[in-house]
């Protein structure tokens, strides 16, 4: 098998791929999330208003939602490299044409494509994370590469700003388009052909009942949708209640944000490293319902704004924590289809982002931030209940740790 060729590569090149995945999907976060410092601008530009700018963001994430699941069966059947040469293309395609937009049609147009790039390369990227390392190390390295996300918002968007003040709001799509481009180059030179799986191509749908069969995935993925519901619930409304409870203006909660952000960054690390323990399930549990304690504070303290923030990084790191263990599992369960099971955790994300999101939105105007606060609590404590009750741990988990 492919796999077992690459594992045996020197570590120098191990090390120089995961570089390149960690770079892929901190750029992909950045686009993601760069069109929120912009919406003003884009109202202005395309002459309408920022709540009509604001779903050029909710195109992107239709996109993503609908197309990661169906691509990664695509990978586990003809190579984790053709898919994600395909993606960071069509991501960079999608971030340089922005620059060319001429209406906002032709921009909508434009983050769909670099929404169907996108929903390419996260999940391959850990599946290729997969593929060349051995279980005992795959842990941490899906924690480090998810703590790419947390760049992406904490350093990735400030970067944004600084080059749209200095060059409008097209450069910044400009350099991150450009820096697309060197990023494919690179992939193109260094990523390893994979061989196919001969007899299975064919059976694209195989794929999923491989997953969809085991149980215990659809539970991890349920309880995936509720911890991504609280920790959109919580950070889509940060922003609001300092302007409204500290009388803060929009530029100054640009660090606050950067610094709750860094939260994310820290529960990946440590959820990389729990997910090479035997007792991760129940650490898993207990941090989820630590984190939806923390956001349910969020919204009642109000000591001070730095206070409010503290506690948001703490929602960050305790929810965050679930997500590389949640990967490693569903990479221990899905066998050789873990493209594919990657793909619906990439989908149960989005999906949990759009619920957290909309019902939030619902509590804030039933019952103000403290409801959403409750929200939060409700949902990060469900996923606990259910990941404590519903899951085991996979057979080739068990026995390496039996060895």
């Amino acid at each position: 098998m492919a796999q077992d060729q690459i594992m045996t590569e020197p570590r120098a090149p191990v090390m120089r791929i995961l570089a390149l995945l960690f770079a892929a999907i901190f750029l992909t976060f950045t686009a993601f999330g760069m069109l929120a410092p912009l919406l003003v601008e884009l109202a202005d530009e395309f002459e309408t208003s920022v709540a009509v700018a604001g779903q050029l963001a909710a195109a992107t994430s239709i996109t993503w939602a609908v197309v990661a699941p169906l691509v990664g069966p695509w990978s586990d059947n003809y190579g984790r490299r053709l898919v994600v040469l395909i993606g960071v293309m069509l991501m960079a395609l999608g971030v340089l044409g922005s620059v060319l937009a001429w209406s906002y049609g032709s921009m909508l147009g434009f983050r769909l494509l670099t929404g169907l790039g996108m929903a390419a390369i996260a999940p391959n990227c850990l599946a290729v994370a997969a593929d060349i390392l051995p279980p005992a190390r795959r842990g941490k390295a899906v924690g480090w590469l998810i703590s790419a996300t947390g760049l992406g918002a904490a350093l990735g968007i400030p970067g944004v700003v600084l080059l749209s003040d200095a060059g409008g709001w097209r450069l910044p799509f400009f350099v991150i388009g450009v820096l697309l481009l060197i990023l494919w180059a690179f992939f193109w030179a260094w990523l390893p052909r994979g061989q196919r799986e001969t007899g299975q191509a064919t059976h694209f749908f195989s794929r999923f009942r491989e997953i969809g069969s085991n149980g215990r995935a659809w539970y991890l993925l349920g309880a995936n949708i509720l911890v991504v519901a609280a920790f959109s619930g919580a950070f889509t409304y940060l922003a609001a209640y300092l302007i409204e409870t500290y009388s803060m203006s929009a530029g100054e909660i640009a660090l606050p944000l950067t610094l709750a952000g860094l939260g994310v960054v820290i529960g990946s690390f440590v959820g990389g490293r729990a997910a090479e323990l035997t007792r991760r399930l129940s650490l898993v549990s207990g941090s989820l319902l630590c984190g939806g304690l923390v956001a349910a504070l969020v919204f009642v303290t109000e000591a001070s704004p730095w206070a409010t923030v503290a506690l948001c990084s703490g929602v960050g790191a305790f929810l965050v924590m679930s997500w590389p263990v949640t990967s490693v599992l569903l990479i221990e369960l899905a066998g050789r289809s873990r493209a594919t099971a990657l793909g619906m955790f990439a989908f149960s994300n989005q999906a949990g982002a759009v619920v957290g999101a909309s019902l939030g939105g619902l509590m804030l105007a039933l019952g103000g931030f403290t409801l959403v606060g409750v929200f939060c609590l409700c949902a990060a404590a469900t996923a606990a209940v259910v990941i404590r009750l519903k899951v085991r741990e996979p057979v080739e988990a068990v026995q390496r740790t039996a060895a």
